[in-house]
């Protein structure tokens, strides 16, 4: 499977981004992760800003890359997995992300309080792990994205 596949199929199209808009979602990359640390807030709602910000740092990457997801359910999902095709090393976040893509829309729709400490900082640790991953690639792959 390709991304070009995953276009043939309808569930990508693609799409030129430009510098202003990877800035704009670096900067909610960065607006998440520095959210999931203010201990005022609820616990669950950190670990919402936490997987939010791994989530719009898998957005980069695929916009990056020239695409963009189909309006359809399960886009989040397949913003997700589009990380093995993206970043060098996507694959190893796939399944993680998914854990706590699950937790999280538990977390947003179904009962309160379902996040642990353990979560949180698991969740804080992979966003930053990602957004890392994702700025060495952009410099490496895409610096003409980095001049706003």
């Amino acid at each position: 499977m390709s991304l070009e596949k995953w276009v043939e199929h309808g569930w990508l199209k693609r799409e030129p981004t430009s510098p202003d808009e990877i800035q704009g979602l670096l900067s909610v990359v960065n607006r998440g992760l520095a959210d999931s640390k203010v201990e005022a807030i609820s616990t669950d709602l950190r670990f919402i800003a936490a997987f939010n910000s791994a989530l719009a740092a898998a957005t980069v990457a695929l916009r990056a890359s020239g695409y963009r997801t189909a309006t359809q359910a399960g886009h989040h999902v397949r913003t997700i997995e589009s990380l093995e095709f993206t970043l060098p090393d996507g694959q190893r976040f796939i399944q993680k992300l998914k854990v706590l893509s699950n937790k999280r829309n538990r977390s947003s729709y179904d009962v309160a309080g379902v996040v642990s400490d353990q979560d949180l900082q698991s969740a804080m640790k992979l966003a930053s792990q990602l957004t890392k991953e994702l700025q060495v690639w952009l410099k490496t792959e895409h610096a003409n994205l980095l001049v706003a």
